[in-house]
């Protein structure tokens, strides 16, 4: 079995900020455009992702790595066991790490949305903006525009109009501690 670990391949991918993170094969295939490129031959050197900085590309290798057995176990059961949820260990251990994962402040948790879109991860792109949206649900207006760095363009006027057609959409909660 050491030899199989010794014998893995392995993908160098480099940041916007030029540091090269090595990376098993099995972990970055889950990003679709990285695939891609391996499977089309274009990936045999290093691959640049001049979109994603180093800090934002090591949270995305952390979680890709953390997601290999899952995502392995699922393309071999997902046959076998079609619509059979089985809670095992390592499935409650993968809804815990993602759980802490998505525990960030919002300008990371944007950047790991940015880059997961880009590397085109689905997993990690649905987990990121539900986090998102989980943390704007039933928030006011001006919760939101405040959480999401959003200038209000309205004149006082448009925005009374606004208030008086629909007053249920400036209802809610302000800011709390999901902002983070």
């Amino acid at each position: 079995m050491a030899e199989s670990e010794d014998t893995k391949k392995m993908v160098t991918l480099k940041s916007n900020d030029d540091k090269e993170f090595e990376v098993e094969e099995a972990a970055i295939i889950q990003s679709e455009m990285i695939k891609n490129m391996i499977e089309d031959g274009c990936a045999t050197g290093v691959i640049p992702l001049p979109n994603i900085d180093s800090k934002t590309l090591t949270k995305v290798i952390e979680y890709l790595n953390k997601h290999i057995s899952k995502d392995e176990d699922e393309d071999e059961d997902e046959a076998d066991d079609k619509g059979k949820a089985v809670e095992t260990g390592e499935e409650d251990d993968l809804k815990e790490f993602d759980e802490q994962f998505v525990s960030m402040d919002w300008e990371e948790l944007f950047d790991i949305i940015m880059a997961a879109n880009y590397l085109n991860i689905h997993e990690l792109m649905e987990l990121c903006c539900q986090s998102a949206a989980d943390r704007l649900k039933n928030k006011s207006v001006r919760a939101v525009r405040e959480m999401l760095k959003i200038t209000n363009d309205l004149t006082e006027e448009e925005e009374k109009e606004i208030i008086n057609d629909a007053p249920w959409a400036f209802e809610g909660p302000e800011i709390d501690d999901t902002v983070n």
